[in-house]
């Protein structure tokens, strides 16, 4: 009996004795579980408040946008090198934890790959929100609509004619390597069943927006917008043809109109029996007998060319022309047609039509968005370097950038950019 008892006593002792240690090491567990929270907590408290600080230094960063860019491109852009904003934010972080011996700095990292205004992405809403903004939507309206006088800039006396030569500064420009371009049977195709080009070109729409900017931001061989100095007066021009010099971006330009006038023309002479019957006529005292269809054929091709640099001669005068002309809008006589214009133009003061610069709208509308956008780059460089800093390059700038701050072993990114 007596050895049972002693047993049983032995027994409870040892469960007291299991229940302390059972005991012991759950007080343990929750204070080591208390102190990991805590410790989480203090660094959840580090982190916030040091991506508080550390967008405070990004948004001083970003507050050094180039103010001729801006005042002059509508454009936002700060002139990124890493290593000096490196040294920026290392010079504020040692200054903010400075005396806090809870915080360890580890230094920082800066990243700017993403955020070039060279980007066609960051460039195009850059230049959509410019035009649809305040500030300069005012400008482009009065720009693009002003009334201008008919011989206003296109022959003047004082219009630059632009060249680059130097291989360095192409070679540098954003559309380097892009030699995209239209085609007249583009162009035309784009004009089947349509009698305006404002037919075609949609108002609406961010490509819509990019036109209107580009429209007020740069010259054309009609107008020189009030813009100021440029390195080319052919502008627009360029976007569509680029060429490097003036001459050449108004060439291409009236070869685009004229190609596309003579099939728009020759559209006219063969639908129209009248003029067909002048066609034959003329054919028949050229060339009696079976080579009279093939002159045929040939003037209907001289008289629309010879309709066609009337036309660009009225356009560059800041006269209309119809897309599709009748026989009250049309200039040229075929008796007339082996002279050519050497006495200047003939203006049958259509009051309905196209402009000069419709048709650059229609270029606009349908060459490739991306290499529009790189040449607008280019004109806004080449500018740049003309009138304010002759190293400058568009790649150099910066909407965004990232940083990553080392505190207390622990990573802590903050992205900062102007939208």
């Amino acid at each position: 009996m007596n050895c049972l008892k002693n047993r049983i006593k032995t027994l409870i002792r040892e469960r007291h004795g299991s229940l302390s240690i059972y005991l012991a090491i759950f007080f343990v567990m929750i204070i080591s579980v208390a102190v990991i929270f805590i410790q989480n907590a203090k660094n959840e408290a580090i982190k916030s408040s040091t991506k508080s600080l550390g967008s405070v230094w990004l948004q001083s960063e970003l507050g050094k946008y180039d103010k001729n860019l801006y005042k002059d491109y509508g454009i936002y852009g700060f002139f990124g090198d890493s290593e000096e904003i490196k040294k920026d934010v290392d010079y504020m972080a040692k200054y903010s934890f400075k005396g806090k011996g809870y915080i360890r700095y580890g230094g920082c990292k800066v990243d700017l790959n993403h955020g070039s205004v060279e980007n066609t992405r960051i460039f195009k809403d850059q230049i959509v929100r410019a035009a649809g903004s305040k500030m300069f939507k005012n400008i482009i309206d009065r720009r693009s609509t002003e009334d201008r006088s008919e011989d206003f800039y296109y022959d003047s006396e004082d219009k630059v004619h632009g060249v680059v030569n130097n291989k360095a500064i192409i070679s540098d420009l954003p559309s380097k390597g892009n030699h995209r371009t239209i085609t007249i049977s583009g162009i035309a195709s784009k004009l089947k069943g349509v009698d305006s080009i404002s037919g075609i070109v949609k108002k609406a729409g961010e490509s819509y927006m990019v036109d209107k900017y580009m429209d007020g931001f740069f010259k054309n061989y009609r107008d020189d917008k009030d813009i100021g100095q440029t390195l080319f007066s052919n502008e627009q021009e360029y976007i569509i043809a680029g060429k490097f010099d003036d001459e050449s971006n108004r060439k291409k330009i009236k070869h685009y109109i004229i190609g596309i006038r003579q099939v728009m023309n020759t559209i006219t002479i063969t639908s129209n029996p009248d003029m067909m019957e002048e066609i034959t006529v003329a054919a028949a005292t050229l060339t009696p007998g079976p080579g009279a269809a093939i002159t045929e054929a040939f003037l209907v091709e001289a008289w629309a060319l010879a309709e066609s640099e009337n036309d660009y001669q009225l356009l560059i005068r800041g006269k209309k022309v119809p897309l599709r002309k009748d026989r009250s809008s049309w200039a040229v006589r075929i008796d007339t047609i082996a002279k050519g214009l050497n006495e200047g133009y003939i203006d049958m003061d259509n009051t309905v039509g196209e402009n000069y610069e419709n048709y650059l709208s229609l270029f606009m509308y349908i060459m490739d968005e991306e290499t529009k956008l790189l040449r607008m780059m280019d004109l806004i460089q080449l500018n740049m370097k003309l009138n304010h800093y002759e190293d400058f390059l568009l790649k150099e700038y910066y909407v965004g950038l990232s940083l990553v701050l080392n505190v207390n072993d622990m990573n802590v990114v903050i992205e900062k950019s102007y939208y």
